[in-house]
């Protein structure tokens, strides 16, 4: 199989404890290579740094960078050339591709086959992977998720002069069919008293923003975390975010009062840097969010025990429109879903779960006095 050679070279940053290495070979002319450093340089920013643990104090590494570690030369520009691609310009969704692609790597060196290469994994590798996400109970979508990055990126270098390169994905045979109106696994909602509930345990105004953000824009994490001062707009009667999101669709997306006030109190006087910060004004990342969203649902005791997420408040801001009758394409507007059916989705399983619980309750009523036979009556009072 030949790789396609398109891309300038690109040098990685040292990551914590690996010797600096250089990724791919020179491959331009010098006036070429200053344009490739300065791409390399955007791609870099784009993919960000991921922590190399769990733990808050872990080191973390840039994921071009681990992407070079753990890609061999022509797989790693194939790789760059598909996260540059204009149909994956969300900064969101090339990191999540780009972790996907980490994956599938360490999958591959599992099996003994490091550094990555494209065309490594074969059909039975994949049934294997399938076989043994299902034994661990992955859920369907995350496995479609990981098999649709590889796929796309088997594809994506086919049809970039990569010859003999077949795609190790059958969608027949490996692709879970997703359900869309499935709500065992679905994402919960928080219901309204819970919402104020959880507002009302915040301890701080950066907590409360959080919630508040999140929910109002019906956001997702990463489209806040990629914000920076500069992009808060200041207008006589309204504050706004000119924000990115999934997709790169450019919006500029009001704020009500209160959501202006508190960003206006988390701020202060800072005149750049990232719009949600730290005591100490570094950025701060989903996983610091998705902490502060956790501790509260467990102080404000709501879901019944379940964690509350980044996408809870986005789902839970989605299903509070359709409770209030909003439109369907206007929401799929404001959500910035592309395609209807995923609205849809959140439509069905509310009233699915209206419908069921109008269904059960409709029988209470043959059934009122059977608890009262083991009630005494003093617990009845």
């Amino acid at each position: 199989m030949t790789a396609p050679a398109n891309l300038p070279a690109i040098r990685t940053e040292s990551a914590p404890d690996q010797p600096r290495q250089a990724a791919v070979e020179s491959a331009g002319e010098s006036a070429g290579e200053s344009v490739g450093d300065e791409v390399v340089s955007y791609l870099r920013g784009e993919l960000g740094a991921v922590r190399l643990g769990y733990r808050p104090t872990d080191p973390t590494a840039g994921r071009l960078d681990l992407l070079a570690q753990a890609c061999d030369r022509d797989t790693f520009r194939a790789v760059a050339g598909w996260l540059s691609s204009g149909k994956r310009r969300s900064r969101a969704t090339r990191r999540g591709y780009a972790d996907d692609v980490r994956l599938w790597a360490a999958y591959a060196a599992d099996l003994g086959r490091a550094p990555f290469r494209l065309g490594c994994l074969g059909y039975e590798d994949i049934t294997a992977w399938r076989l043994l996400q299902e034994s661990r109970g992955a859920s369907d979508r995350s496995v479609a998720r990981r098999l649709s990055s590889l796929s796309s990126l088997h594809e994506h270098a086919a049809r970039r002069g990569w010859a003999g390169l077949a795609n190790p994905v059958d969608s027949e045979d490996h692709r879970p069919r997703i359900d869309r109106h499935d709500t065992s696994s679905a994402t919960p909602v928080l219901e309204v008293a819970e919402l104020q509930a959880l507002v009302g345990a915040a301890g701080s105004v950066f907590e409360a923003l959080v919630v508040l953000l999140l929910y109002t824009l019906a956001g997702r994490v990463s489209e806040m975390c990629a914000l920076d001062v500069g992009k808060r707009v200041v207008r006589p009667g309204r504050v706004s975010l000119d924000l990115t999101r999934k997709g790169g669709k450019e919006r500029v997306l009001p704020l009500p009062a209160t959501v202006a006030g508190l960003l206006e109190l988390h701020v202060g006087e800072r005149t750049a840097g990232p719009l949600l910060a730290d005591a100490g004004g570094r950025p701060v990342d989903r996983f610091a969010v998705d902490r502060v969203l956790t501790r509260l649902g467990r102080r404000a005791g709501v879901l019944g025990g379940r964690d509350v997420t980044p996408h809870v408040m986005r789902a839970s801001r989605i299903t509070h429109m359709i409770d209030a009758g909003e439109p369907l394409a206007e929401i799929q507007a404001f959500a910035d879903h592309a395609d209807p059916s995923t609205t849809i989705g959140y439509f069905t399983r509310r009233k699915a779960a209206e419908r069921n619980a109008r269904l059960v309750d409709a029988t209470d009523a043959l059934f009122t006095d059977v608890a009262g036979r083991w009630i005494s009556p003093g617990a009845r009072g």
